[in-house]
């Protein structure tokens, strides 16, 4: 019974740690490429709110949805050494075409590419809660 229960508490614990992903990341701006005004989750996309820099929002490959488990609103960290301006939280808004794995794509305010030429590898991880 001990070591059942310590096989449960193990179980649990690596559930419970953060899994982190590495991905190929892009960018996009609103209205551009078949990108609108409105994402995926609803959410309208105010311009002059974007270019203030005060959306931070991404759209994930349909693949981190269904096999990994992100939902529309998750806030994910992101990791970048070779583009610091990408670094921080970010909001999970809009899904990317059907095709497409283990990829992000970041919303941009148009005139600003953060100073990265796509693409460049990410990693990210859910926020915890």
């Amino acid at each position: 019974m001990k070591h059942f229960l310590i096989l449960i508490m193990t179980v649990l614990a690596v559930t419970v740690m953060a899994q982190e992903y590495t991905m190929r990341a892009t960018k996009y701006h609103p209205g551009m490429g078949g990108a609108g005004w409105v994402t995926a989750s609803g959410s309208r996309i105010d311009n002059s709110r974007l270019k203030n820099y005060e959306i931070r929002w991404v759209a994930l490959s349909p693949d981190m949805f269904r096999q990994y488990g992100f939902k529309m609103g998750d806030t994910i960290v992101v990791k970048c050494d070779r583009v610091p301006k990408l670094e921080g939280k970010w909001v999970v808004k809009d899904r990317m075409g059907a095709r497409l794995r283990k990829r992000i794509d970041f919303l941009l305010p148009r005139g600003d590419n953060y100073g990265f030429t796509s693409p460049v590898n990410v990693t990210i991880e859910k926020q915890k809660e």
